[in-house]
């Protein structure tokens, strides 16, 4: 694949704008700044609580044993979007502006190499779940272009929500690359249970990326995404059929995928000893707020 940047939308559109697409924000000189002041920055509004073990005490050249670290369900308000978001690949929006970083993502099963850091955002309206990220990444692979395509062989970023805290196991889970393909999938028991057919209907997605795709003789930067999800995928399994101020749900942000250096990350750290995002029981809080971003 060639090109130095380019724009996609999701597998039901057909329209693809070829450029190169610089990521340059509102008051950002730059997208590595931007980038860095993302990743980097004070976050308002969203926890992300380290599980940091105590130091050892050393008693007649014995050390005390480690005790291991308590989990702490992270937490995030999702700001409301005062006007629909339009879905260009570019984050650009003061919405997406005014919305706090979730936080670094946690690099649970971390063996080596450069880890790939993720900037993630998420808005509502009355009809759409918002998901915007920026992520790092000097190997873009983007394959697949249609739904249900295998996109876990490429790189790719997924949200798993459980619209009712109070059936944690009941979860569903949205899975994307660059290029708008998705794949979609339910566990109505918990992951332990087969899966069961579901389909998200309505879902949008428009990409774009710095670099290239699919040619590891080289180095990219990043890719970033813009998901709008229907609400009215989730309607009956949520506690009310519309969402209001102060509704919660659990879930949680994951991506990996690609051909070098590949890894996983996640929002709300699992704890399995090998990669497994599907951990309902580590997912993190979010809160449905009330105050509007801008358009």
């Amino acid at each position: 694949m060639g090109g130095k940047g380019r724009m996609f939308h999701g597998p039901k559109s057909s329209l693809i704008t070829v450029g190169c697409l610089l990521f340059v924000a509102a008051g950002w000189p730059n997208y590595i700044e931007a980038f860095d002041l993302l990743v980097g920055g004070t976050v308002a509004g969203c926890t992300q609580p380290e599980n940091v073990l105590p130091r050892s005490t050393v008693t007649a050249s014995v050390a005390a044993p480690r005790a291991k670290p308590k989990f702490r369900q992270p937490t995030y308000g999702i700001l409301r979007a005062s006007l629909p978001i339009t879905l260009d690949g570019r984050m650009d929006e003061a919405a997406w502006h005014e919305a706090a970083n979730m936080g670094p993502f946690h690099f649970t099963w971390w063996k080596s190499g450069k880890k790939k850091q993720t900037v993630a955002k998420l808005l509502w309206d009355d009809k759409y779940l918002y998901v915007g990220h920026i992520c790092q990444d000097e190997y873009i692979t983007a394959r697949y272009k249609n739904h249900d395509d295998p996109v876990a062989r490429d790189d790719c970023f997924e949200v798993m929500v459980a619209p009712d805290p109070d059936r944690p196991e009941f979860y569903f889970n949205i899975e994307w690359n660059v290029r708008g393909a998705y794949i979609d999938g339910h566990r109505a028991n918990g992951p332990k249970k087969p899966s069961v057919p579901w389909i998200a209907k309505g879902v949008r997605i428009v990409g774009s990326y710095k670099g290239t795709l699919n040619d590891d003789s080289d180095k990219d930067q990043s890719w970033t995404c813009e998901v709008a999800i229907p609400l009215a995928n989730f309607a009956k399994h949520m506690k009310r059929a519309s969402l209001k101020p102060g509704d919660q749900w659990n879930l949680n942000l994951n991506r990996h995928g690609g051909d070098t250096n590949m890894q996983y990350s996640q929002w709300s750290r699992a704890d399995t000893s090998k990669p497994s995002f599907h951990t309902p029981h580590r997912f993190g809080r979010v809160t449905f707020v009330n105050a509007a971003a801008s358009p």
